[in-house]
């Protein structure tokens, strides 16, 4: 439930803000009335606790308040965010008198922060800066020259970094951060900077020539610590711009979806594109805002969310540009703004090229720290965390040493399956009154992406028998939850289904006759225990057939791309007779609701094996990298191959969190779909990656990375296409209009 300032914020812009933001906008106006608002609804003190008069707020529901302000106008966002950084710069490393003395200035706006780091020749290299502070008694005198500052004509209390020892080396050892306000005589504001957007909003040039500011000024007190200081504000400063990219996102995909409503036009695929990168970035910003929240190091989350979401906003903006047609480019059209606003997000708080190659040395520098690779578990319970650390361990000891062998023979993985029942995974989703472990979706998922780590024909088998157990678990008569889930939890009936729509069923006096045939079925060579859907006269109905009934029978499995040893083969049915009995819930009716309740655990399946696949695929490449040397240096060093592994990390976690959310969703199956989509199209592009990073090796068979490329290729088509996933979000979508119903697809 949203935090009742959020709420707030939310009312404020659709009756306030988006009303006017157009006007204001192509003035180029500052909103003195919108800020004199925002300082009612006290976002000026967001972050500064309540002791010193601010809201106290957490990080997570900040980027909710800076998203909404973007969905509304993008540049009432930088009046806040700079403020709120210079103001935490002050609160996380400020004296006490320093606090007292700004903090409440700050939450009341009344003092006006902006941050001033940039300089004509130092923008993302903030070490290359040349301002100068120079101590003279008990004042120092500032000189330089700051640009791009937000907030620097409206503005008047400035954390500004400047060197106070210019010889150390390194040089960060030698900058101070200061507290400069206006009226300090040598300050004077040179010139507002017009821009291809944010405008309203005012960006400047500054001056200093020998500014006195006084020497409690000094933020800590110390010299030589401003850099530090900064540093740690910009991750703030990038979930920040990633919450602006969410919002602007969020805008451009409300105008479309109700533009096309309007016109009604046909939901293009396109649409689930835009939704998927709007719900991945959220939850990106989301998860490294939690983090921070949490105390943990972020500098590489805050740094992926950044780079996703603002990769993603653009992405969106010029979809809805797109979709919009003609009419897309009219000033009269609030779309043609988000165009010109998104490109400073991939720009703000650090360019995206620099970006990458920050994560790609966060990467090499942490990989490994944490149990789940990329992702923070420290938010899960224990037994959450015990649970995915015993499978990690099984696919660490048993599958991947077993994996490339396997695979080479085209052979089952008997034994590691008969593991995996030792270990009881074939009962995850099985009550534990029936043998099972009575998991939650969200546990099954990361279990299912830890085994596809190391054997995606492994995850592949527990998927179709998890889909299988879950559907009789709940739709299953008493007596066949009795007979089959004990057995199917200790593995020694496996199950799988059949996705098909072409059986027919018979009704007879004491039973049923199946016909037809099925398109090849997961595992059905090892499947004892089949769910076959079937068309009678009036209802569809899944029945529970194999080996040994007559009239049914297997085809040879057939060799595939990838998955080998999955041994996937046709089903025939030629007057199968199956018992009454064997036929899930006799009520008529519920073929919807059954359906559903498959493809809910095979599409969070397929969407968990991607994410492992393009895990594993990731792991190669970062090993590898660091291993190979070209040129005299390991080529993780070369700064082409850092942004690819940026770009592969920042893809799998944003694929990782979505798969997360959909199994936690509950009955949206639109999270689902975006998830599968996402996770299925990762893996392809992650596992391409690697195999450029590995380059010839990773063409031949000695290497793992030509495997999980053709593991790859089949994810994007089961249990569903791709391309139907996508039109059916499209339709699912748009037939909801704005997405603003509780589902947290979109918000």
């Amino acid at each position: 439930m949203d935090h009742p300032v959020v709420a707030a914020v939310r009312e404020f812009v659709d009756t306030e803000v988006r009303p006017v933001a157009a006007a204001l906008e192509h003035e180029d106006t500052y909103p003195h009335g919108l800020v004199a608002r925002m300082r009612e609804l006290g976002l000026f003190g967001a972050l500064v606790p309540t002791a010193y008069g601010g809201l106290g707020l957490d990080v997570r529901t900040y980027a909710q308040l800076i998203e909404e302000l973007c969905r509304g106008w993008m540049s009432l966002a930088g009046v806040i965010n700079s403020h709120t950084m210079a103001a935490l710069i002050v609160l996380d490393h400020g004296t006490e008198p320093q606090r007292a003395r700004f903090l409440p200035r700050f939450a009341r706006g009344q003092a006006r922060g902006g941050l001033a780091l940039t300089e004509p020749h130092a923008g993302t290299d903030v070490q290359a800066i040349r301002t100068v502070a120079t101590r003279r008694g008990d004042e120092y005198l500032i000189t330089g020259t700051k640009l791009f500052i937000t907030n620097g004509r409206e503005g008047n209390t400035l954390a500004l970094l400047a060197l106070t020892d210019p010889r150390a080396e390194p040089r960060h050892r030698g900058m101070s951060c200061f507290i400069v306000e206006k009226g300090h005589p040598g300050f004077r504001v040179v010139k507002s900077i017009a821009k291809l957007g944010y405008k309203g909003v005012d960006t400047a040039e500054l001056v200093f020539e020998e500014c006195a500011v006084p020497a409690a000024n000094l933020v800590g007190g110390i010299e030589g610590r401003g850099f530090k200081h900064v540093m740690g504000g910009l991750e703030a400063g990038r979930i920040n711009i990633a919450a602006r990219a969410v919002g602007v996102a969020q805008a451009a995909y409300d105008d479309t979806v109700a533009h096309l409503a309007a016109t009604s036009a046909d939901a293009p695929p396109a649409v689930a594109d835009m939704a998927t990168k709007l719900r991945a970035a959220r939850l990106l910003t989301s998860w490294a805002a939690a983090m921070k929240d949490r105390g943990e190091r972020c500098d590489l989350e805050a740094g992926m969310a950044k780079l996703f979401a603002s990769e993603s906003a653009q992405e969106v903006a010029v979809e809805a540009l797109r979709l919009h047609g003609g009419v897309g480019a009219l000033a009269a059209l609030n779309v043609e703004r988000y165009y010109r606003d998104t490109p400073l997000m991939i720009i703000g708080e650090g360019t995206n090229e620099i970006q990458r190659t920050i994560i790609a040395r966060g990467l090499l520098e942490r990989y490994g720290e944490r149990l789940g690779a990329l992702t923070s578990r420290e938010a899960e319970s224990e037994d959450v965390r015990q649970m995915v650390l015993a499978v990690r361990q099984l696919v660490d000891k048993l599958v991947v040493p077993a994996a490339h062998d396997l695979d080479i023979a085209h052979a089952h993985p008997a034994r590691l399956v008969a593991a995996l029942a030792e270990l009881g995974i074939l009962g995850a989703l099985v009550d534990p009154g029936h043998g099972g472990l009575g998991l939650d979706l969200r546990t099954t998922v990361m279990i299912v992406e830890e085994l596809a780590r190391g054997s995606a024909t492994l995850a592949a088998i527990l998927v179709a028998h998890l889909t299988a157990t879950h559907a009789i678990a709940r739709f299953g008569t008493a007596e066949q939850r009795e007979r089959l889930l004990p057995a199917m939890a200790r593995g020694e009936i496996l199950g799988t289904v059949a996705f098909t729509d072409g059986i027919r069923a018979t009704r007879t006096s004491d039973g049923w006759i199946l016909d037809g045939e099925t398109p090849p079925v997961d595992h059905a060579a090892h499947a004892a225990a089949v769910l076959v859907p079937a068309v009678s006269a009036d209802d569809v109905a899944l029945f529970v057939v194999g080996p040994g009934m007559p009239g049914f029978s297997a085809d040879r499995p057939e060799a595939t791309l990838g998955l080998r040893g999955l041994e996937s083969g046709r089903l025939r049915f030629e007057g199968c007779r199956v018992a009454a009995q064997n036929r899930l819930d006799g009520a008529a009716g519920r073929a919807l609701e059954q359906r559903a309740a498959v493809l809910e655990v095979a599409r969070l399946g397929a969407a968990a094996t991607g994410v492992g696949l393009a895990q594993a695929a990731f792991e190669a490449a970062l090993r590898y990298s660091q291993q190979r040397t070209t040129f005299g240096k390991p080529i993780a060093h070369h700064q082409a191959i850092q942004l690819t592994l940026a770009g592969m990390a920042t893809k799998i976690t944003a694929a990782r969190l979505l798969a997360y959310a959909a199994a936690a969703a509950g009955g949206d199956d639109a999270q689902r779909l975006i998830a599968k989509i996402s996770a299925s199209e990762t893996a392809y592009e992650v596992t391409l990656d690697s195999m450029r990073v590995h380059g010839g090796y990773g063409y031949t068979s000695e290497f793992p990375v030509e495997r999980y490329y053709r593991d790859a290729a089949r994810l994007a088509s089961t249990p569903t296409t791709n391309a139907a996933d996508r039109a059916e979000v499209a339709r699912r979508l748009t037939a909801r209009g704005r997405v603003d119903d509780g589902s947290g697809l979109t918000r």
